[in-house]
């Protein structure tokens, strides 16, 4: 009897210290999350143009439409080698049949578009007041260019964090727990609202003008918007 004793009072010792180390983490309290998001912005001035132009043609032939068209494209790339900082690329080039009462194809339709892109507004305008002497213009639309958003954004990421954590440092006053500890963090870019179109052509024929008096432009202005969200903990 006296040895089951003595064999037993280790193990109740043990017990007792591996409930002793358990009882602190047990006393822990949770942190609390929060989910939170910010914003910050800027206004800047549109410092890009982007412009649009087409010719529209009937042929009786496809070939002769091709070749109508043709020269239009090469016409306008040659006039636009004088603007050195204007960018020309090509658009949308279309072709298809026309019909007449029976059914059967009387003429073939086409139409080109050319692209122009500038910082230059001034070189813009010329060179689409010469290309309107024989082709339409779409539209005209401004924007921010792609550097100077990207520089932008740079600048708004500080003040976008420092808002979101302002916005963490408010919650945990009211929570009465000051200490914070940022777990994820996404850092995105909203693109600006882009302007309407400046103007549209109206319906005009080729060459219904000898001259075509320079437009003056009114670029006006863009907001960049850079956002930020985040999951905060709170203890």
């Amino acid at each position: 009897m006296s040895l089951f004793l003595r064999s037993s009072r280790p193990l109740l010792l043990g017990v007792t210290l591996l409930l002793s180390q358990l009882a602190p983490a047990q006393a822990a309290e949770p942190a609390t999350v929060l989910h939170l998001s910010a914003s910050a912005q800027r206004e800047l001035p549109n410092d890009q143009l982007n412009a649009t132009l087409y010719i529209q043609e009937r042929q009786p032939q496809a070939a002769q439409l091709a070749d109508k068209l043709n020269r239009a494209l090469n016409r306008a790339k040659a006039d636009a080698a004088g603007y050195p900082k204007v960018t020309i690329s090509s658009g949308n080039y279309n072709s298809w049949p026309s019909y007449d009462k029976n059914g059967k194809i009387n003429g073939w339709q086409g139409r080109a578009d050319i692209r122009l892109h500038s910082r230059d507004f001034a070189a813009a305008a010329e060179l689409i007041a010469q290309l309107q002497k024989y082709m339409l213009l779409e539209g005209v639309q401004f924007s921010v260019a792609d550097s100077t958003r990207k520089a932008t954004e740079q600048t708004l990421i500080p003040e976008a964090i420092a808002l979101l954590q302002h916005q963490a440092t408010a919650a945990g006053k009211a929570l009465g727990k000051p200490q914070q500890q940022v777990r994820e963090l996404t850092i995105g870019e909203s693109q600006p609202n882009m302007p309407p179109l400046l103007m549209r052509a109206k319906a005009m024929t080729a060459d219904a003008a000898a001259e075509v008096t320079t437009p003056e432009w009114q670029p006006g202005k863009s907001t960049i918007q850079l956002n930020v969200s985040g999951r905060i903990e709170l203890q």
